[in-house]
């Protein structure tokens, strides 16, 4: 006699789908049903059915599958709401200055400290031992001396200006202490960062000359692949008008499974603002069919887990990436581009320094960096 089929779970099209992988890998027959077969994408209430021999079993594999993502969900609103430090790579340039504001709005909200963190370099050097050498290493010492002491001068300085500009816009008792190291300013921020523990990055960047021009400098670059936590860039030309004037996010995507994780950690980060998440898929030439659905599945999603959030799944068919986007952000009044780059796709290739420097250099707009993993 054929086995009764019974319906253990109601879930929608993609968590389905997850649950059927899962109970399937374990061995079990999961069978799908009240599907929408024109677009199965956007039906919700699927039913998850298994042979009765396999309910018990099956039952305890999606208890726990939806524990773990609980848990996972849970660990991130903790990770987001910890944001309790943010460090600031700082050089006194003006860009620099501009991003420290950014710094300070973001403070402000989350109720953090600030770090400014300064590197300078002193090289090690070892002097040849003729008549008079002395005097070239005195004169050295003195030099990497006077390098060390501006420094220190310039972050009391920078301090001093930043607690003046809290006090005038009156935004309450915000921490910022100060510290510089020496050494290369990539190494010494991978050192600081360690040791610190902050929960963002933010720092100021700028083009050096027509053929480097772009929103990240070099030690921005370098710093993507090495940072396992949120990283905001700020190029000069963003003029600071206070976070709560950036009322559209941009997040491009491209359906890779770390987009989840990596826009659950946006969406904690930005729910004590007033914002509207966009998720943006560039499709080259043409609308492919499964972008379609792929934007439905992630539409799905997010109307599940995150009812309450301003978010909305676009897909733009454009000739380039960069230029799809920035219709997209010209459009529609994006204050903020947020990207993943822990994944091997098409974005990868969009952050090597060479097409980075050349492309991005019409980005206007502060620049979010997730690493996902």
């Amino acid at each position: 006699m054929e086995d009764k089929l019974t319906t253990i779970a109601y879930h929608t099209y993609s968590r389905a789908l997850l649950l059927q992988s899962q109970l399937e890998a374990a061995g079990i027959d999961c069978f799908l049903a009240n599907i929408n077969i024109v677009q199965p994408a956007v039906g919700s209430g699927v039913k998850l059915k298994v042979r009765d021999k396999d309910v018990e079993k099956a039952l305890r594999i999606i208890k726990k599958a939806i524990d773990i993502a609980g848990k996972g969900k849970e660990k991130t609103v903790k990770q987001m709401h910890s944001v309790r430090r943010i460090l600031m790579p700082v050089d006194f340039s003006d860009y620099s200055l501009n991003a420290c504001q950014y710094a300070i709005g973001l403070a402000a909200k989350f109720k953090a400290e600030i770090k400014l963190f300064h590197a300078y370099f002193k090289p090690v050097m070892e002097m040849p031992t003729y008549e008079g050498a002395h005097m070239y290493q005195a004169n050295f010492d003195k030099y990497f001396e006077e390098i060390e002491i501006k420094a220190k001068r310039q972050l009391n300085e920078l301090v001093h200006e930043l607690n003046q500009y809290i006090e005038k816009k009156k935004l309450g008792k915000i921490r910022i202490s100060a510290t510089l190291a020496n050494g290369f300013a990539e190494e010494a921020i991978i050192e600081i960062n360690e040791k610190y523990k902050p929960g963002i990055v933010i720092m100021g960047t700028h083009g050096i000359g027509e053929q480097t021009a772009g929103i990240f400098g070099s030690v921005t670059l370098r710093l993507i692949d090495r940072l396992n936590l949120p990283l905001l860039t700020i190029p000069a030309s963003a003029t600071f008008k206070g976070i709560e004037k950036i009322k559209n996010i941009l997040y491009a995507t491209d359906f890779d499974d770390t987009d989840y994780a990596a826009i659950n950690k946006l969406i904690n980060l930005i729910r004590p603002f007033d914002m509207k998440l966009h998720c943006v898929h560039v499709s080259i030439g043409r609308k492919k069919p499964w972008d379609t659905v792929k934007t439905d599945e992630m539409r799905e999603y997010f109307k599940e887990e995150y009812p309450n959030q301003k978010i909305k799944c676009s897909i733009m068919v454009s000739d380039n990436i960069l230029n799809g986007l920035e219709t997209y952000m010209r459009n529609n009044n994006i204050g903020l581009v947020t990207f993943n780059t822990h994944k091997r796709n098409m974005f990868t290739k969009l952050f090597t320094p060479s097409i980075t420097r050349k492309a991005l250099a019409r980005f206007n707009k502060p620049v979010f960096i997730f690493s996902s993993e």
